[in-house]
């Protein structure tokens, strides 16, 4: 079925209604949802990519954000939260979610899609382990966590390769099995900002308890 999304103006002005993929192909402005899930206490922090699935329109098996996904017409941003419950499968305490409001992003695909989106990104402070998560394998391929230093040194240059621990989808067994990879860069969904960096950096002042944060 069509999933419909609200469109904006340059100025975040509603303007009407388009099915999704029409959005895209028409360079759109719309609204999409980010949940960084973040574990940990001050000097040992840890940040949880997902791996998006292979079957995945947009960049299939890289490292994205914890949760993410388009707001569906008529949504407010914090109602974004129920993709972190489809796509990870855990409840989520609003009390434990901290909003660090919006960023845009244009980017233009090779398939033909073209990006213009405001996205609303949050952190989830959570202490679940990764066996308490029940992700959707149809749309995610694997949970891995980086820990704030190793992602710092990554993105900042200081490092080419770092590890991170997670699980992986296994599809002839249908289980979740603990895996380690060795992550580069060229890993990640493409940005064309330090979007990852900034991440990194507001989440270790948030475990560090300096307040405020956000991404722009």
């Amino acid at each position: 079925m069509p999933e419909i999304i609200d469109v904006y103006d340059a100025n975040l002005v509603l303007v009407g209604q388009m099915d999704r993929w029409e959005a895209h192909v028409r360079a759109q402005w719309h609204c999409t949802y980010h949940c960084w899930v973040l574990t940990g206490s001050s000097g040992c922090g840890s940040l949880l990519f997902q791996r998006r699935s292979g079957a995945s329109t947009s960049f299939p098996g890289c490292l994205d954000v914890s949760a993410a996904g388009h707001l569906r017409s008529g949504e407010r941003a914090e109602q974004g939260v129920r993709e972190v419950r489809e796509e990870l499968g855990i409840e989520v305490d609003p009390r434990c979610l901290y909003p660090l409001g919006y960023r845009t992003e244009v980017f233009d695909q090779d398939d033909g899609q073209k990006n213009r989106e405001y996205q609303a990104v949050y952190v989830l402070r959570s202490a679940l382990p990764l066996a308490s998560y029940r992700p959707s394998p149809g749309e995610v391929a694997g949970l891995y966590w980086i820990d704030i230093r190793s992602g710092l040194s990554l993105f900042t240059g200081r490092e080419s390769a770092v590890e991170a621990l997670g699980i992986t989808y296994n599809v002839d067994a249908k289980t979740w099995d603990v895996d380690r990879q060795t992550i580069t860069i060229g890993t990640f969904v493409p940005r064309i900002t330090n979007y990852y960096l900034t991440i990194f950096i507001m989440d270790e002042r948030l475990l560090e308890g300096r307040l405020p944060v956000a991404v722009s």
